[in-house]
């Protein structure tokens, strides 16, 4: 029988051990932490609090089809509001309606904003009449979104909802590794609004869902349902064929998938990748209930120069979070700060003038845990990859995509590829 060793217990590791499960092979697992990698979910009285992720996208299925698989249907939840608003000139502004990221679908909600000035709607026009850019191996975002749609909609709307995303400039972010769509589109349509625009609109369906009990729920699942998967707690300190060796121990592989940091992956296997990490905090702020806050809350362009990135109303966003007299807030936090919550703190009073001190407060910081997908990154990756002998594997966020879904998809079709092997 085919032995296989996963290094790594986060969800990619989780998801690829999940795929030998149903295949009915065996699987040893091994994490030195705790399952579940930046996927974590306390409880501290009536308030629920997710350290990492609160949710995943739907428009890539993986993460949305393994709940159901696992029996977690019911459990899913959606946002309750799909309001979300741009911190811009000393003021929040409503982000138009039918927006797709950065490319307006709707045209009356897009002209009534006050978000982007005249001339910047008028620049963003222009990607009706625009020609496809010239065919590259890749581009930046910045580069990508300038082209199409302008500077003023790279400032105010790439620059803080897609470069928020991966915690980078737009400018250093790969367009082919974070949001390939959008080459497709250009290349196929021409124009971005063009295209948009013919995509059947998804009405009131949320484009994000997460778990009632929080995202920790499919952890626990996934790790109780894997019966036939042996879970080993260490530290591996290095890898030959056939062998995955721990600080106290050897485990015999046929197959070794190493679903941890690219940095970590490095350190065993010296021609993996070299893949650039940033450190990040997030910072759940909760409040007597101030304001007539509408909407899941704001992202805050790079030139305001704020001390934080973004703020989730993680109250007004799902539901069974915090009781309804009671405002819970995400801040998000970039760098290796020395007081992250202090500058939440700080924001929350300048920008939404919250009311004195919270009444709770939880910092997570994540150490160089978000990867950075820096223009040519898949290329790197490949060519990484195509080195590699045939009983070593990578997968998980630093090679083929950051989010949940992306993670899942990669775990589960690296185990396939063994199996099918």
């Amino acid at each position: 029988m085919t032995r296989v060793v996963i290094v790594g217990g986060g969800i990619t590791g989780l998801a690829a051990a999940y795929e030998f499960h149903k295949a009915g092979l065996p699987a040893t697992l091994v994490e030195k932490e705790r399952l579940g990698g930046v996927i974590r979910t306390e409880r501290h009285g009536d308030l629920l609090i997710e350290g990492g992720p609160d949710s995943f996208i739907v428009q890539k299925p993986a993460a949305k089809e393994l709940c159901e698989e696992l029996g977690l249907g019911d459990r899913l939840i959606p946002t309750k509001s799909r309001k979300v608003h741009v911190w811009s000139e000393g003021r929040l502004h409503e982000m138009p309606e039918g927006l797709f990221l950065t490319v307006p679908t709707k045209v009356c909600p897009f002209l009534k904003s006050d978000l982007i000035s005249t001339w910047g709607k008028l620049r963003m026009g222009l990607d009706l009449i625009l020609p496809r850019g010239p065919e590259v191996e890749d581009e930046s975002i910045g580069s990508f979104v300038r082209r199409r749609l302008g500077r003023e909609a790279l400032e105010k709307l790439a620059e803080p909802i897609m470069a928020g995303i991966h915690v980078a400039s737009a400018d250093e972010l790969s367009l082919k590794s974070t949001f390939p769509r959008f080459a497709d589109l250009e290349r196929e349509h021409r124009s971005l609004i063009k295209a948009l625009r013919r995509i059947p609109p998804s009405g009131n369906l949320s484009p994000f869902l997460s778990l009632r009990g929080g995202m920790s729920e499919l952890v626990e699942k996934l790790t109780s349902t894997l019966t036939s998967t042996t879970f080993v707690t260490g530290d591996v300190v290095g890898l030959a064929p056939g062998k995955v060796r721990l600080s106290d121990r050897e485990l015999d592989a046929d197959h070794v998938i190493l679903a941890i940091p690219a940095p970590a992956a490095k350190r065993l296997w010296p021609d993996a990748p070299e893949v650039r990490y940033v450190t990040t905090s997030t910072v759940s702020l909760c409040y007597p209930k101030f304001g007539d806050l509408e909407g899941t809350g704001f992202v805050i362009p790079r030139g305001e120069n704020r001390k934080i990135l973004a703020c989730t109303w993680t109250s007004n966003k799902f539901e069974g979070r915090a009781p309804d007299d009671r405002l819970l807030l995400r801040c998000f936090v970039k760098g290796d700060v020395a007081d992250p919550e202090k500058q939440a703190r700080d924001e929350m009073r300048d920008l939404l003038h919250a009311p004195g001190e919270p009444l709770f407060s939880k910092v997570f910081t994540w150490k160089e845990r978000n990867p950075v997908y820096e223009v040519g990154h898949a290329a790197k990756v490949a060519a990484a990859e195509s080195k590699l002998p045939p009983w070593l594997h990578l997968a998980g966020s630093g090679f083929h995509g950051p989010g949940i879904p992306d993670c899942i998809k990669d775990g589960r079709s690296v185990a396939r590829k063994i199996l099918g092997g």
